[in-house]
């Protein structure tokens, strides 16, 4: 196995290789404000044919259900709102970024999109029932794994050790008898490899990117929600996942459900009366968003 590489050189190979377009940079720092510029927006999304493109496929497809078509950026802000807006292009504005054609790549960011749309839309859904901003949530939710896609762009062959660790993990704990949940376990193999984990490596790529610091601290805490840091929506993203896993919305036949932190459940103290219903709902949403943004 290899040294681990320490945050220091990860964070400068990270300058160097997510290193964006000075079109895109312009559009990231606006979709990242709290109140952008409608007409700015409008056209910084315009100015890129790919993630307008992108934007204005989810904007039509029944993951909103509008009945009439949408032939424009601003027709999408007048239909769907600005902050719906900013949700998709930022989706749409980072998936571009980190989108791959090395084929021996493409199934991994494959592998990590659907997870991280599966957590999006988990957190979208429930962030209803926590009366937190939903658009807001499904941004929270779709980047707080983000901090995994940066490192196997910077280093694929440390990224394939810890699933090697991973696994050799889950087989000893399964002939000890071991209670250890399988995020503990990614988390430890992680370190051992890097010299950190994917929740501080998000937290570098945040701060570069200088994304508002509620997707911060999601990217950041979402495994250690008695932060001091941690807030409700921290909170959300992480029994999402949990959701997510649930739902076995990723389709692996070797997953595992994560351990719920005590401190996120009683905080949330989210309604399940209705509960049939939500996670039908998730379920459609999920096949939806991953049919729009990932094809």
């Amino acid at each position: 196995m290899t040294q681990p590489m320490g945050l220091d050189e990860f964070v400068r190979r990270m300058g160097k290789l997510v290193a964006m377009s000075p079109v895109r940079a312009r559009l990231l720092q606006c979709l990242a404000e709290e109140s952008p510029e409608i007409a700015t927006l409008k056209e910084l999304v315009e100015s890129d044919p790919v993630i307008a493109a992108r934007t204005l496929r989810v904007a039509n497809s029944p993951f909103f259900g509008l009945s009439h078509e949408i032939e424009s950026i601003a027709h999408a802000v007048s239909l769907v709102g600005l902050r719906s807006l900013q949700a998709m292009a930022l989706a749409a504005a980072v998936m571009e970024q980190f989108k791959t054609s090395d084929p021996a790549l493409q199934s991994a960011h494959q592998a990590h999109w659907r997870r991280s749309m599966a957590v999006a839309v988990c957190t979208q859904a429930l962030a209803r029932k926590a009366r937190l901003p939903v658009d807001a949530a499904f941004t929270a939710g779709l980047l707080s794994d983000l901090g995994r896609l940066v490192m196997l762009a910077i280093d694929p062959v440390r990224h394939q050790q810890v699933k090697e660790l991973v696994s050799q993990s889950s087989t000893a704990a399964v002939s000890e008898g071991s209670s250890a949940s399988g995020t503990y376990r990614v988390l430890e193999a992680e370190r051992a490899v890097w010299g950190f984990d994917h929740c501080e490596a998000g937290e570098q790529l945040a701060r570069q990117w200088q994304l508002p610091a509620m997707l911060r601290r999601c990217m950041a805490l979402h495994h250690q929600c008695d932060h001091p840091e941690a807030d409700a929506m921290v909170w959300l993203v992480h029994v999402s996942l949990a959701l997510a896993h649930a739902l076995d919305l990723l389709q692996d036949p070797q997953d595992q459900v994560p351990d719920i932190q005590v401190v996120a459940w009683d905080g949330l103290r989210l309604d399940w009366s209705d509960s049939s219903k939500l996670l039908l709902e998730i379920e459609e949403r999920y096949q939806s968003a991953c049919q729009q943004l990932m094809s």
